[in-house]
């Protein structure tokens, strides 16, 4: 057995799937400390193979170094191995596993610093902002906003559509609706307490009654908001005649549109592009025609800005490299 390749292996998977020493450790029944020693030359007892390869999503050929007799399945190796957590951490450590996975986004000779899950996604910056620690991604496939602290994580992830980003968003009035809407006195307010009961259709008599407002004001709310389809409504038959109950169509939709509108309003933390930065976010019209022409004109072929870039100026070994 070569304990050297073994223990880089390890090391090298650990780091991979997000894992720290003491985490894999605690996963197959040893302590942190043997992980390390593992690490730096030792090996572990052979009867842990089948364990720690579990663990690290991988098989036990790829623990010596070999490929293996075939190709391993990713998808059925990632499947088998969010499964080895409880349904309650999956999610978790997908996120973690998406956000470890960014240094593969780069190109050859390109890295960014290591960093790790943060313990706050609101660090003090000293500046009395309170900002979330944002990750922006833009690489040629595509947009990847993440944060990644032990108090709030999310990873999105945007390929870029063939006919390009602009091709699938809806008409302009749409949006308009939708933010005048939810501009309203009143209109997050509900909102808010829709995601707050359980699943199910109340009247509009019940909802103005928990927010103290006129049934009225309710009501015209109600029908702007199913006008928009995010919610619908029934008519129900009570003894004291028919009632129009409504529901919420899609209520998984809410926190996220309010996390990244609060993204969206906040100069990032830490900003990463790679490709051509100053090429526009969305390809339409005489922006499309232009760099999509084979006389556009390109800068920045390689490029990683990390930091808070708002900032006029960073030291080099914030950026990360510059190429």
């Amino acid at each position: 057995m070569n304990d050297h390749i073994i223990g880089t292996q390890i090391s090298r998977f650990r780091k991979a799937a997000g894992m720290t020493q003491e985490e894999l450790g605690e996963a197959v029944g040893i302590s942190g400390q043997a992980v390390s020693r593992w690490e730096c030359g030792g090996a572990p007892d052979i009867a842990l193979l089948p364990a720690i390869a579990d663990e690290l999503g991988v098989t036990i050929d790829a623990l010596f170094g070999r490929d293996g007799s075939g190709r391993v399945d990713a998808e059925e190796v990632l499947g088998g191995w969010l499964c080895s957590f409880p349904k309650k951490e999956r999610l978790d450590r997908l996120c973690r596993l998406v956000w470890s996975s960014v240094r593969h986004l780069l190109d050859d000779g390109l890295s960014i610093p290591e960093m790790g899950y943060l313990d706050t996604c609101h660090p003090d910056m000293g500046d009395g902002r309170n900002r979330l620690m944002l990750s922006q991604i833009r690489t040629v496939g595509g947009i990847l906003l993440d944060i990644h602290a032990e108090d709030l994580s999310f990873a999105t992830l945007w390929p870029e559509p063939k006919e390009g980003y602009a091709a699938w968003l809806a008409p302009k009035e749409e949006y308009r609706r939708l933010f005048g809407l939810l501009a309203t006195q009143g209109c997050l307010e509900l909102l808010e307490y829709l995601h707050c009961r359980k699943r199910g259709y109340f009247v509009p008599e019940a909802a103005a009654k928990q927010l103290e407002l006129p049934c009225g004001t309710v009501e015209e709310l109600l029908r702007a908001l199913e006008e928009l389809q995010i919610l619908r409504s029934m008519e129900l038959e009570l003894e004291s005649g028919e009632v129009r109950a409504y529901e919420l169509a899609e209520p998984a939709a809410f926190v996220p549109l309010l996390y990244i509108a609060r993204c969206f309003m906040q100069t990032g933390m830490n900003y990463i592009c790679v490709g051509n930065y100053d090429s526009p976010l969305l390809r339409k019209g005489s922006w499309k025609e232009r760099y999509d022409s084979k006389d556009a004109v390109q800068t920045g072929t390689n490029y990683i800005y990390y930091g808070n870039y708002d900032n006029s100026c960073l030291p080099d070994e914030a950026s990360g490299g510059k190429a």
